[in-house]
């Protein structure tokens, strides 16, 4: 007995005869296919039929058609034919992709791999991948409203490899070497990220580690408040670890990053 994969398309193939045990030609799609679950009742194909040649003839399970686990039987008839019955065993486990935001869009990924877009090998790597980058450096990159292309560029490779190397078995390639380099980019970028909650009123915010002179390039709000809140703050650090809160406006309770880069590298 074929063993199907659970909730997955699949395209069968089968021979269509007469009561002389003859090939029936020429059929086309004016066939009929019905199918049942599990032991349930028979219910009306709806993937995709065809013909091939010779009495041979194809149809596509849909997902839908395969997502119970145990034996699917398909019974299958046509003018002058006789009924032919096959039966498969449907096994494995459903997985539904998380929601949210990832460091690559499925269409990112797509492309990189060159498979489709809902590609269920691709997208449970997705959640992986960001999980392990922000490990290796320190810092969630899929939390950025504008994520940065060091950030995809890490996914695109580990991407590829996870996904052609599953196991990582023999995994020293260019792609390691190029992957290895561009998280310790990443790491290095992450030093300046500085995420803080605001004042009550017009104040300096403590933020260890910044500097006088250093440029706020960007400033957004994470929890309490979201986008550009870079009116609020001062734009270049006036003392050695502390940003300057401008707003009088209770910012407390309210969290925000800043992206701050020193004079030599703007």
């Amino acid at each position: 007995m074929t063993t199907l994969p659970l909730a997955r398309e699949r395209l069968i193939d089968f021979v269509l005869v007469d009561s002389s045990g003859d090939e029936v030609t020429g059929l086309g799609s004016a066939f009929t296919v019905e199918v049942s679950k599990n032991g349930g009742a028979f219910a009306a194909g709806l993937g995709t039929k065809a013909e091939i040649s010779d009495g041979w003839y194809t149809y596509e399970l849909t997902a839908g058609e395969t997502d119970t686990a145990g034996p699917l039987a398909v019974k299958i008839t046509g003018a002058g034919a006789d009924q032919q019955n096959l039966r498969y065993q449907v096994s494995g486990a459903a997985w539904e992709p998380g929601t949210g935001t990832y460091i690559l869009t499925t269409t990112e990924s797509a492309t990189v791999l060159r498979c489709a877009e809902d590609d269920p090998n691709m997208l449970m790597l997705l959640p992986a991948i960001d999980a392990y980058i922000k490990m290796a450096t320190g810092r969630d990159w899929a939390a950025d409203t504008t994520i940065r292309e060091e950030a995809k560029n890490a996914a695109r490779m580990l991407l590829v490899q996870w996904h052609e190397n599953p196991a990582m078995v023999g995994s020293s390639s260019p792609l390691s070497f190029g992957l290895m380099a561009t998280l310790t980019q990443l790491e290095a970028i992450a030093h300046y990220y500085f995420t803080f909650e605001g004042l009550s009123s017009a104040g300096y915010v403590s933020l260890p580690g910044v500097l006088e002179g250093e440029t706020v390039v960007s400033l957004v709000g994470r929890v309490g408040v979201s986008g550009d809140q870079s009116a609020n703050f001062e734009s270049v650090i006036s003392e050695d670890g502390y940003l300057q809160q401008t707003s009088a406006s209770d910012l407390s309770d309210k969290w925000f990053t800043a992206y701050l880069v020193p004079p030599s590298e703007i």
